[in-house]
């Protein structure tokens, strides 16, 4: 199977793109990819800085949709859809508005996908369509050291900059946040192992840590901020 991967920007303007200058790599769609087994093909398009060539031959269509992105993210599944090509959303924002999602699409998932995506592909597989709605859960991201496919990433202007994540979630249950919905104020930090395996295995010196509160378990942040120091990386992150 061809599978394409869709980025999609906030939106377009008289058919020219909304500038962002912060263009980082899509960790989400990275991790998505090496969840795929290589017998697939899998291709990247990131509306941010290129066209999505809508008449390019692919068996389906996965598109990441996060709230200022949703109605650029409709327009493309639309384009995709009129073609007769089938489309899935899965996010943030599909997780949070299923009902809305579910109008320009042909299938979502809610949750983090790491626990569904191969019964994704094994449904399309076999019997060519989707089920409506894959209901997964929150969990530990990257599970088995699943490394994203960064090769995807190259020739395509992103700052230079790699993303990781170590954690996913937050403790906390403020009221305004929809971290702490999407991922019911728990936190789910990876095995500093993995994170020191993946770390070693890209080239470049500025890591962001695209965690929410990457020292929501202080204990767990100290063992990977410890095991790091050797590895004389530049590091970024957010806190609480």
């Amino acid at each position: 199977m061809k599978i394409t991967l869709i980025k999609p920007n906030i939106g377009r303007m008289e058919h020219s793109l909304y500038v962002d200058e912060g263009r980082m790599e899509p960790l989400q769609l990275g991790v998505i990819a090496g969840l795929t087994p290589r017998e697939h093909e899998v291709v990247l398009y990131d509306d941010r800085m290129e066209d999505i060539p809508y008449d390019e031959k692919t068996d389906f269509v996965a598109i990441t949709v996060e709230t200022f992105t949703a109605r650029r993210a409709y327009e493309i599944a639309k384009e995709y859809r009129d073609r007769k090509v089938p489309v899935i959303m899965g996010g943030f924002h599909p997780t949070l508005i299923p009902e809305e999602v579910a109008l320009h699409a042909d299938s979502i998932i809610t949750g983090d996908a790491e626990w569904v995506w191969n019964e994704v592909l094994s449904d399309f597989k076999e019997y060519k369509k989707f089920k409506p709605h894959y209901k997964s859960h929150p969990g530990v991201g990257q599970p088995g050291c699943i490394l994203p496919r960064r090769d995807l990433f190259k020739g395509k202007g992103y700052l230079p900059i790699t993303l990781m994540q170590f954690g996913r979630g937050c403790p906390y249950g403020c009221e305004f946040c929809a971290i702490s919905v999407f991922f019911e104020a728990k936190l789910y930090p990876r095995p500093v192992e993995e994170v020191i395996h993946e770390v070693k295995e890209q080239a470049k010196k500025m890591i962001f840590f695209v965690d929410d509160n990457i020292v929501g378990d202080r204990a767990c942040a100290k063992e990977l901020f410890k095991a790091l120091i050797p590895l004389k990386k530049r590091w970024v992150s957010q806190a609480s």
